[in-house]
This record gives structure tokens, sequence and C-alpha cells, in this order.
């Protein structure tokens, strides 16, 4: 079986960037009892669609797509980062009542969504300086 090229542009980063975002979003809404991390997956999965969607519309290549995309979840997760810290108490606490199964510190730590957030700033980086190197290469 074989993609189309509209699922491989559109389908396959819609699902790939957006389903996290609001899989973490709203479980660790539901987990801390805070609102503030479901309004960070919509506001961060709105953000990532929208900029999917304007850079297949100006017609991007995918390095370039995929730089910044990389770079804007980057982002999102540093914000996320901000929101652990802020609730890490009663995030820590609700993840260990609700799922004790599959509880491990670094799951709510404040320092694993940094250090995420800091490896998809490379990530986009280095995206970012292969697009650069084939653009000049292909002047």
């Amino acid at each position: 079986m074989t993609l189309s090229p509209l699922a491989l542009r559109w389908h396959l980063p819609l699902v790939a960037g957006l389903l996290p975002l609001l899989a973490v979003g709203f479980l660790w809404s539901a987990l801390a009892d805070r609102t503030a991390f479901a309004g960070w997956a919509l506001v961060s999965g709105g953000a990532y669609v929208l900029l999917l969607r304007r850079s297949l519309e100006a017609g991007w290549p995918a390095l370039r797509r995929t730089a910044a995309l990389a770079l804007l979840l980057a982002a999102c997760c540093g914000w996320l980062g901000a929101l652990v810290a802020a609730h890490h108490e009663i995030l820590d606490l609700g993840f260990r009542a609700v799922l004790p199964a599959l509880y491990h510190p670094l799951l709510t730590a404040p320092a694993t969504v940094l250090t995420l957030a800091a490896v998809l700033a490379l990530a986009g980086a280095v995206a970012w300086a292969a697009e650069a190197a084939r653009r000049r290469s292909a002047a």
C-alpha cells in the first residue's frame, strides 16, 4: 500500500504532531485538574495546524516545513515546561493517584519537558541548516 502525496504532506504530519499535543494536554489536564494544560493543548495544536497549512500553501520544501514545525513544537514544549513547573505538585499527585502502575517521577518533571524542547529545537535548527545548505548548493 502506497500513501498518496496528500497523505504524506498533510495527513501524516497532522496526526504525528497534533495527536501527541492533544493527548498530553488533555491527559495532564485531567490528572492535575487544571484547565491550563487543556488550554495549552488547544493553542499549541491550533498553531501547529496553522503553520502546517500555511507552509503547504506556500510550497515550502519538506526540510523547511519540518524545521519550522520542530521549532514551533520546541516553543510549545518550553511553554508546557513552565506549566508543569507551576503545577508540578498537583500533576504529580494526580498521576500517582490515577495511574500508579505507569507513574515514574520523570513523567511529571519539568526538566523532562524542557529536555524535549531542547531536542526539538536542535532538530529544527539542523533541518533549517540542511535546507539552507541545499538552497545554496542549488543556486
